[in-house]
């Protein structure tokens, strides 16, 4: 385990200043709202359910695309540049090409099946097993951290803490704002969209060849295995700009992090403001991979359209503690949660203001629909899995597993939508 001195600390705090000196500098600044940009995690595994080795891909597939290695030895990260708002749809076809050449490449790398899963969970039960953690020496530090925190139980079933990063794939979202109050105030209202975000594109009932009874396994065990280093920002109020968000980063002790950008990325929030690119950016992590390209624009239309209106219209930010409240019911019931407030009303008037919003931007919202429709028919893609391998399973795992990674894998390459 790599012991953080004080002097370390004392480090992360003088740079800590010089960046909040560094945001008041461009309290004028104007910028490009709403560039996009997007991370997409993906799995291997074959037609065995066993996690098949990425590395061949991954520097394949580096010549057509931005490609890195992730925690997990199956799993590899494509992404995109920012884009602008206006050039949306393009993501659409860069997403489809991306699919295409990843298809290209794993038939030309192995020669028995393998299957790219889109999924926001690992289906196989083989990544239970160990030495399937990437070797890179950021990965290995945070396996030998995780591997002293106790182990994870969902529905009966126990998972080292360690082996669940490894299992689980997510979409991330890059927005941009044109200052740093703006991005700021991108943060806030995010934080009003994550349950909404976790009902809609719930993606991970089927984990380690078995279906589990909460909408979303993946953010209950990725919570769990990362105790307070992830989840819902443990902000007490909603923040004034991106100082209050600096404070935020400095205020826990680092596990392995010795700077300040290595402590934003450490703390794997649902969402949170990068600022290491020269811009002042929002990534949102809550989100599971999506099967298909456009359910992923769906995501990026609700998220954009929503902001520009909340913000121009300086919508009523809602309590933190409802919004907690609404994460954590959400994560275990989905449609069927229960709280203060109808999670089902909230989700609609949402997506009306988003759809209002994206309209304000001048945009037609090609994409928005499949959310809609996935509220409208209280379904996701999570369900569609879990139904699928209920119907299909026959009492033979491996060959339960195929039929359903193959059935994704066939939407995901001809863009179907599940709603």
């Amino acid at each position: 385990m790599v012991l953080i001195t004080s002097n370390s600390e004392d480090n992360i705090t003088k740079q800590a200043e010089r960046l909040k000196s560094r945001v008041r500098s461009h309290a004028s600044r104007i910028e490009e709202n709403f560039k996009v940009g997007v991370e997409i995690e993906v799995c291997l595994i074959d037609d065995k359910g066993i996690p098949v080795d990425a590395k061949p891909v991954i520097e394949l597939l580096r010549q057509y695309h931005d490609i890195d290695f992730e925690y997990g030895i199956c799993q590899l990260e494509y992404r995109t540049e920012p884009v602008s708002f206006e050039r949306l749809a393009q993501l659409n076809l860069q997403f489809e090409e991306f699919i295409e050449h990843l298809n290209l490449v794993i038939n030309k790398v192995y020669k028995n099946n393998v299957f790219p899963v889109f999924l926001g969970s690992n289906p196989s039960p083989h990544i239970l097993n160990g030495g399937l953690i990437t070797n890179k020496p950021r990965y290995l530090r945070l396996a030998r951290w995780q591997s002293r925190i106790p182990d994870v139980e969902i529905d009966g079933q126990k998972f080292k803490a360690l082996h669940v990063a490894a299992a689980i794939q997510g979409f991330h979202l890059h927005l941009q704002g044109k200052n740093p109050n703006f991005t700021a105030q991108m943060f806030n209202y995010i934080l009003n969209l994550i349950p909404s975000v976790i009902l809609l594109g719930a993606n991970s009932r089927l984990f380690a060849g078995r279906v589990f009874s909460l909408h979303e396994p993946r953010i209950y065990l990725y919570d769990q295995s990362e105790q307070q280093n992830s989840g819902f920002p443990s902000i007490s109020r909603y923040l004034n700009g991106v100082e209050d968000y600096i404070d935020y980063i400095i205020s826990r002790k680092p596990v392995v992090a010795k700077d300040y950008f290595e402590m934003v990325k450490e703390r794997h929030d649902d969402a949170r403001i990068r600022i290491n690119t020269g811009f002042y950016r929002v990534e949102t992590r809550v989100m599971s991979v999506q099967p298909t390209p456009k359910t992923m624009m769906a995501m990026i239309e609700f998220f954009t359209g929503y902001l520009h209106r909340a913000i121009h219209e300086e919508r009523e930010l809602r309590p933190l503690s409802a919004i907690r409240e609404e994460r954590q019911a959400v994560v275990r019931s989905g449609f069927n949660a229960k709280t203060h407030f109808n999670i089902i009303e909230t989700v609609r008037a949402q997506l009306t203001y988003a759809r209002k919003g994206i309209a304000d931007l001048g945009i037609k919202p090609d994409f928005l629909n499949i959310l809609e429709r996935r509220l409208e028919n209280k379904t996701t893609a999570g369900e569609y899995v879990a139904r699928l391998w209920q119907t299909r399973f026959n009492g033979s795992i491996e060959q339960t597993l195929t039929e359903v990674v193959a059935d994704v894998w066939e939407r995901t390459k001809t863009n179907q939508p599940i709603f």
